[in-house]
């Protein structure tokens, strides 16, 4: 393998990308900023790029983006719909010989990949150490264009084709401590710019994040590069259970959990400042309380799963082509209902989130996804000071956002596990969950801290729990169900978001309306009723 640059002559990121503060401040510390005049966007949507092409865009964008976002991509509507967010006026290109001729490069040089092999990953990892911008070329056609710009080799890492480990045991390279990145190197495109911006670890091997100290694994060299109590992972796993291993491996080292984000674009452009945007820890009102009938009813809130899952809602979760179910239903807004969303938004993509809210209805209200600042199993944590890092860092998240109530997620779901959480004076109360059905604490209400965790009591969930029909059945046989001291009458029921929507929830609650005996509120309200009336 030949170096044009020796490696110690990289000027590395460390240090001057990573200061103390709150999830992803080390990316936008000493950038612009905010919001910007014009972006520059290749449609990808319209035009036809290969894979490789995207990638070289992609990592050419998360150097941009250090300073100011200059460039993105759009390959499909919903893309354009957040790029809008962050500014006001864009400008189209195809592709990529077109870019450099817009926005030169003259200290480029590109490191040589494979894609769908290790040196992907190595190559990412590679640009995101270095100080001067390196951009990742996976074939002879992007090589033609880049050396047409004067664009110049620097590294070739296509010998590194199963060398999982290859940055790591690069002495002279520095990754961020605060971040690291896991992403199928058959799917390299996304989370790249963030890579590159964030000086981040972009790895793969096998995907498999089992958490095994005593090997030198690579899941365990990477996540030991992390600062417990002071970092995150972003994007997805693969093995037999990544859902159940890497959220497992992420807490379990002491970093917040993970961020599902293996399918999101721009996630470096859409990282702007919070502050530039409006978007400050705050302390906001709650909802006007709901008065309830003169006779007992049994109090239901729905609230739809899988808002912790970034990539979703930056895809097609807010979809406004057709009426996927979701956020853009059209039958939002006719029954008061909660959604699930990761409080992260507010640091990664602030512009996101704040157009979430300013379109919410008033039938809409927001609680923090599982399991709060990132997707965590909290009984997982090493020790209480990571956990009280991670309470922390969830309760200004939720300030950001005006969230009262954060849905946690166990692999044991006893209530005890959330007492840290609740130690912050702005979470109002947990809706707890275990990790296997969701709902297996059949609504159980305890306090801890003098504040409700309520259980799951029947999931909307098909076809494996209830369905609009069983679950209206199963509410109506409850015993006790309008006894308001107890926790017989009150339920949370967990939309699961892939086997129900909008137009379910809407269906359950005429239905639960024409029985009489219920009362559909939302998250808080439920949650002031069950701190009020029932008996601790």
């Amino acid at each position: 393998m030949k170096l044009n640059l020796a490696l110690s002559a990289i000027a590395l990121l460390s240090q001057a990308l990573l200061p103390e503060g709150h999830l992803f401040s080390s990316c936008t510390d000493g950038s612009s900023g905010g919001k910007v005049d014009n972006l520059l966007i290749v449609r990808a949507d319209k035009a036809s790029l290969t894979t490789s092409e995207k990638l070289a865009i992609s990592t050419y964008s998360g150097y941009l983006a250090r300073t100011s976002p200059q460039l993105a991509l759009v390959t499909k509507p919903e893309d354009l719909a957040w790029l809008n967010t962050i500014s006001e006026t864009t400008t189209d290109s195809n592709n990529l010989d077109d870019v450099l001729s817009k926005i030169p490069c003259d200290k480029c040089t590109y490191v040589l990949c494979e894609i769908g092999s290790n040196s992907t990953s190595a190559g990412i990892s590679f640009a995101s150490a270095s100080k001067d911008p390196v951009i990742v070329a996976t074939s002879d056609e992007v090589v033609t264009v880049l050396e047409a710009h004067g664009i110049t080799m620097n590294m070739n890492l296509t010998d590194t084709f199963d060398d999982a480990f290859w940055a790591l045991d690069q002495s002279d390279l520095d990754f961020s401590n605060h971040l690291s990145i896991i992403q199928n190197v058959n799917n390299p495109v996304p989370l790249s710019d963030l890579s590159v911006k964030c000086g981040a670890l972009n790895w793969w091997g096998e995907g498999d994040c089992e958490k095994d100290p005593q090997l030198p694994s690579l899941p365990a060299r990477a996540l030991n590069l992390l600062t417990p109590g002071d970092s995150v992972v972003l994007g997805w796993g693969g093995g037999d259970d990544p859902e159940w291993d890497c959220v497992h491996a992420s807490t379990s080292y002491g970093s917040f959990g993970m961020i599902a984000t293996d399918q999101a674009i721009n996630a470096g452009v859409l990282n702007i400042d919070a502050e530039s945007v409006g978007l400050t820890p705050q302390k906001r009102k709650p909802a006007a309380p709901q008065d309830p009938d003169e006779s007992p009813k049994h109090t239901i809130s729905f609230v739809m799963s899988d808002g912790d899952n970034v990539q979703w809602i930056l895809n097609d979760w807010s979809a406004e082509t057709g009426n996927n179910g979701w956020w853009s239903s059209e039958d939002r807004g006719k029954v008061k209902m909660g959604w699930t969303l990761s409080p992260s938004l507010g640091s990664l993509a602030p512009t996101v989130l704040k157009a979430i809210l300013d379109g919410a209805t008033e039938n809409d209200q927001i609680i923090a996804g599982p399991s709060g600042a990132a997707y965590a199993f909290v009984n997982d944590f090493p020790d209480d000071a990571t956990f009280d890092a991670f309470s922390a860092e969830t309760s200004y998240l939720m300030d950001m956002a005006g969230m009262k109530i954060v849905n946690v997620l166990n692999d044991e779901g006893w209530a005890e596990s959330t007492k840290n959480l609740l130690e912050q004076d702005n979470i109002d109360g947990v809706f707890l969950y275990e990790y296997n059905g969701y709902s297996e604490l059949e609504g159980a209400i305890s306090f801890v801290n003098n504040k409700p965790v309520v259980g799951g009591r029947f999931n909307l969930w098909s076809p494996n729990f209830y369905n609009v029909t069983t679950l209206v059945t199963a509410l109506a046989e409850l015993p006790n169900l309008t006894d308001i001291t107890s926790s017989d009458g009150y339920t949370v029921i967990p939309v699961h978001a892939w086997s129900h929507n909008v137009t379910d929830i809407v269906e359950a609650a005429q239905l639960l309306e024409e029985d009489g005996r219920f009362d559909i509120v939302l998250p808080e309200e439920l949650l002031r009723r069950v701190a009020e009336n029932v008996i601790q």
